[in-house]
């Protein structure tokens, strides 16, 4: 067995950036579409200190928002930000609005963090009554506004999740207690119209890590008991969970979920063979991550599992208009290489047709979370935008880069140059005015 140390989450464009810059009216190339109005964000960890090599772990480290505020066709702003670590962990992996507020969140530890609209750190959002922690993925149910959020919290709760719906407002209106055998790393969920998807899978809290004091106390866990369960949306009790057996596997990010018309739920997802069993600072040196479908069927408590596309890619998305729902087009980040290499391509996927896009962004540039914005009244599913940023060790910078959904292996419609390099991260959204 191999052990890993971190530096390589540490070196090239995994490493920190040193300072909270501003700069005003950036370089565009290209035309900025009139109808983006609002900013786009991105979180991830960025360490302020130099970390303990054998322990650190890349999903640790302070948050950081980057982002660039974007009107009138113009690019007027980029300004990175750490996130205030008032509760001793400061949200690192995602960057949401909800209800005209600006949140950075993260799983099993601290709260949500609201941010002004210039990234400065307001304080901690309990929203009205959280029972636990957050999470990194939040869902948004387009047709009622409600955020879906499976919520865990290391080390007080180690023996359950809980179901947490946020209202419209941005205040609980639901928590509801899953009972589990041990703390799962749960990052994401599945949600459909009728049910929110619990993903137990072997990666799970290491009870020796965790005397020893390492910070990042998960591991792989060989007979670990892997299941989905299907707690419909409106269980009062987390006794009502439907729990299906699947082979041991893991994943962290599903691109979409949705009731099939016999009652089973599909769920389209990055899944990896396993997770933090011999590298265990980060997660691409076990196994590499293809795209796949997991159909549960909660009749006879089983999960099928199939692959869609074998090539390597992270970081699904689909527009919000279709979450939770059939849909048809979802997006990628792909060609991550052994060792801990990053992306170098964007890839859209027709789920209809099974056919795919692949658009290379030029020697050695590497893309981030390729996220959908939809034009205003789209007259098609992809009827809209692809933003991401994407780094370009050339110049040891980052630029924004937009997409037309309809042709991502066209011209770029826009290039925004930022002042320094975004490292490698984690998720944002674009929050529209």
């Amino acid at each position: 067995m191999t052990i890993y140390d971190a530096s390589p989450y540490l070196a090239g464009n995994y490493a920190p950036v040193t300072e909270e810059a501003t700069a005003f009216d950036l370089k565009v190339t290209g035309s900025i579409p009139s109808e983006l109005q609002g900013r786009y964000l991105r979180n991830g960890p960025n360490p302020k200190a130099s970390p303990d090599m054998e322990q650190h772990h890349w999903f640790l480290g302070q948050g950081m928002i980057h982002g660039v505020r974007i009107m009138d066709g113009e690019a007027k702003w980029y300004r990175n930000r750490y996130v205030s670590d008032e509760q001793g962990f400061a949200p690192n992996t995602n960057v949401i609005g909800h209800a005209g507020r600006t949140f950075a969140v993260v799983e099993a530890g601290g709260k949500p963090v609201e941010l002004s609209d210039e990234l400065e750190s307001i304080g901690v959002a309990d929203l009205g009554g959280l029972p636990s922690g957050f999470s990194a993925h939040p869902k948004i149910d387009p047709l009622t506004g409600e955020l879906h959020v499976l919520c865990y919290h290391w080390p007080d709760q180690i023996d359950k999740v809980h179901y947490v719906v946020v209202g419209p407002d941005a205040t609980v209106t639901k928590a509801v207690p899953i009972h589990t055998p041990t703390m799962p790393m749960i990052h994401d969920m599945g949600l459909t119209q009728t049910y929110a998807a619990v993903f137990d899978l072997p990666v799970a809290v290491n009870i020796e890590l965790a005397m020893a004091g390492n910070p990042f106390p998960l591991s792989w866990h060989e007979d670990y008991n892997a299941r989905i369960g299907l707690l419909a949306r409106t269980a009062t009790s987390g006794d009502e969970v439907i729990w299906c057996e699947i082979d041991p596997c893991f994943a962290y990010h599903p691109m979409n979920s949705y009731d099939t018309d016999d009652g089973k739920v599909v769920i389209d997802i990055c899944e990896y063979d396993r997770m933090f069993d011999n590298d265990r600072n980060g997660p691409f040196r076990d196994s590499l991550p293809r795209f796949a479908r997991w159909t549960v069927d909660p009749a006879t408590h089983s999960v099928k599992r199939e692959t869609l596309d074998d090539s390597v890619q992270e970081f699904p998305r689909v527009s919000d208009a279709v979450a939770n729902l059939p849909y048809r087009y979802g997006y990628t980040s792909g060609g991550v290489t052994e060792g801990v290499d990053w992306f170098g391509t964007t890839i859209k996927h027709d789920l209809s047709t099974g056919a795919k896009e692949v658009r290379e962004h030029g020697e050695r540039r590497e893309p981030g979370e390729p996220v959908f914005v939809g034009r205003e009244n789209a007259k098609t599913e992809d009827d809209g935008w692809v933003m991401m940023y994407v780094f370009d060790p050339s110049r040891n910078g980052s630029d924004l880069v937009i997409l037309d959904a309809t042709d991502i292996t066209g011209d770029e419609v826009a290039r925004i140059e930022l002042p320094q390099r975004v490292p490698n991260g984690f998720h944002g959204n674009w929050i529209s005015d």
